[in-house]
C-alpha cells in the first residue's frame, strides 16, 4: 500500500470545481422550494454528472440523457448525446472529471477530512477498476435496453442523483418522504459507502464506478488537452506518483484512461518534466502552476 502525499495550490483547483458546479446549478432557490428547473436549457447536456433532478440544475446528465434515450418504449439511436461526448472527449477527456464533475468534487472535499491513513492505492485495486466499464455496457446500455422503461444506473446507483437530488427533494417534498421506501434506502447506503471510502482512498467512484469517466478516459491519449512527460528531464524521484489521486505514476502513464488531469502531479514535479499539451500532438511545453 502507498500513503497519498499533500501537493500545494490544491485551492485553485478546488475554486475552479466549485465555481463550474455552481455554473451548472444556478438556481439554488430550488433547494429549498422543492422544485426541479424545466427550462429549456434542459435539454441541453452538462459535461459532468450532474443530476437533471438536481433542483439547481439548469442542464441534464449525459448519462441520464442516454439511458433516456434507451429506455423509451421505442428506443432511439442517441445521436445527440454521442455527438456531445466526442465533442466533449475529443476537447478535454477525462479533464472534466478533475474540474467540472459535481460529484467529483464532493470526493475530493471528503478526501480532505483528517484520517489515520490516506492510501494512494492497495493491491488488486487496478482489478475494480475495470468495474466502471461493466457498469457503461451493462447498468447504462445493456439492462436499460433489455427493460426499456428502467434507466438502470440513474435508479440503482448513480451517488450524484441521489446527493442532489433525491436528498434534497425528499427533505422540501413531503409527498416524496411519504413514498420513502427500500430504493431510497439502497440508494442512501450506496452514498454513504462511497463516502466513508474516500476518506482514505481518493475518489472511489471515479475509479472503479462511473461510466461517464470510462468514456471520458477513452479520449484521454487522443484530447486537445492532455499531458506531456519529458524523459530527458525526469530525474524519477516519483515526487509525482505519490500526490496522484488516481493512483497512476505519471511519467508512465501520462495518457492513461484513469488520468483526470487536476495537475497535482505538474506542481509537484521538481523539474518541470510534467505539463500539459494543447493540441492533437504533443508540443513543447511551459512549466505550469496550475
Amino acid at each position: 500500500m502507498a500513503e497519498v502525499k499533500k501537493v500545494k495550490g490544491e485551492w485553485k483547483r478546488l475554486t475552479v470545481q466549485a465555481a463550474m458546479f455552481l455554473l451548472q446549478n444556478p438556481k439554488l432557490h430550488n433547494f429549498f422550494l422543492g422544485t426541479i428547473d424545466t427550462g429549456k436549457t434542459k435539454i441541453v447536456c452538462a459535461p459532468g454528472l450532474n443530476c437533471y433532478s438536481c433542483p439547481a440544475a439548469i442542464g441534464a446528465c449525459p448519462i441520464g440523457s442516454l439511458q433516456n434515450a434507451l429506455s423509451k418504449q421505442k428506443p432511439s439511436f442517441p445521436f445527440y448525446v454521442l455527438g456531445f461526448l466526442l465533442l466533449f472527449g475529443a476537447l478535454f477527456g477525462r479533464w472534466i472529471c478533475g474540474f467540472v464533475c459535481p460529484f467529483g468534487l464532493v470526493q475530493d472535499l471528503v478526501h480532505k477530512i483528517p484520517f489515520p491513513k490516506k492510501l494512494r492505492t492497495f493491491k488488486g485495486e487496478r482489478v475494480l477498476r475495470w468495474t466502471k466499464y461493466a457498469v457503461l455496457l451493462v447498468l447504462v446500455i445493456g439492462l436499460t435496453l433489455f427493460d426499456t422503461l428502467v434507466p438502470y444506473f440513474c435508479k440503482y446507483l448513480c451517488p450524484s442523483g441521489t446527493l442532489f437530488g433525491a436528498i434534497p427533494l425528499s427533505v422540501t417534498v413531503p409527498q416524496l418522504r411519504s413514498q420513502i421506501g427500500f430504493l431510497f434506502w439502497w440508494k442512501i447506503g450506496v452514498l454513504v459507502l462511497l463516502l466513508l471510502i474516500s476518506l482514505p482512498i481518493s475518489r472511489p467512484f471515479c475509479r472503479w464506478l462511473c461510466p461517464l469517466g470510462a468514456i471520458y478516459g477513452l479520449f484521454n491519449r487522443f484530447a486537445l488537452l492532455g499531458m506531456t512527460c519529458d524523459a530527458q528531464s525526469c530525474v524519477g524521484c516519483g515526487a509525482c506518483e505519490t500526490v496522484c489521486p488516481m493512483g497512476i505514476d505519471p511519467r508512465t502513464q501520462v495518457d492513461s484512461t484513469e488520468c483526470i488531469r487536476c495537475g497535482r502531479c505538474i506542481r509537484a514535479c521538481p523539474t518541470g518534466s510534467l505539463a500539459r499539451r494543447f493540441g492533437f500532438a504533443p508540443q513543447a511545453h511551459k512549466k505550469s502552476t496550475m
